[in-house]
């Protein structure tokens, strides 16, 4: 009698331990609690969903560039952010630098297009080539990702990269008066 308690015994712990495993595959993914706040390559990401929503003015941008500019500023008060997508055009190719800011225009996040041709773009069958680079404006430190957004940690280039972005916006804006 000993042997078949014993046995049931083990039987049931078996079956119980064998149960809690498959409760504990089948539970849901915990939620990871985030931020309200949108960052770095989100910014991408929600623009790229809501752009429809937002409203825009475009803004001709002259004598920074050969064949002129535009600045057009995306805005909505649904959202917390301001997108500004600058575009300067010349005979050898183009810069496209967009700059999402907080509604102080604070720069949050920028992406950052440079488009190099290979002869003018009015001779017949030129050809493009195009560097992309993202710059996060995060704290304590700036992060910088390739076109891939893989992150180059090269600190002198990520400087470089955010003064000659720091220096674009500030020499452009200054001149323009943005409506909030």
């Amino acid at each position: 009698m000993r042997q078949i308690i014993i046995l049931l015994l083990t039987i049931g712990l078996f079956s119980c331990v064998e149960n809690k495993e498959t409760d504990l595959n089948t539970q849901p993914e915990s939620k990871i609690e985030t931020s309200s706040e949108i960052t770095a390559f989100d910014f991408l990401k929600d623009f790229g969903s809501n752009k429809t929503k937002f409203n825009s003015d475009t803004i001709e941008i002259l004598d920074h560039s050969t064949d002129g500019g535009e600045l057009i500023v995306y805005h909505d008060n649904e959202f917390d952010y301001v997108v500004m997508d600058f575009w300067l055009f010349g005979e050898t190719g183009k810069l496209n630098y967009t700059y999402w800011t907080d509604s102080d225009f604070q720069i949050k996040f920028v992406k950052k297009v440079n488009y190099e041709y290979d002869k003018p773009y009015y001779e017949e069958g030129f050809k493009v080539d195009s560097t992309t680079m993202y710059l996060s404006y995060s704290e304590p430190n700036n992060r910088l990702f390739d076109s891939e957004k893989k992150e180059i940690t090269n600190k002198e280039l990520v400087n470089s990269t955010r003064n000659e972005l720091d220096k674009f916006y500030k020499y452009i804006t200054e001149e323009i008066e943005i409506i909030k």
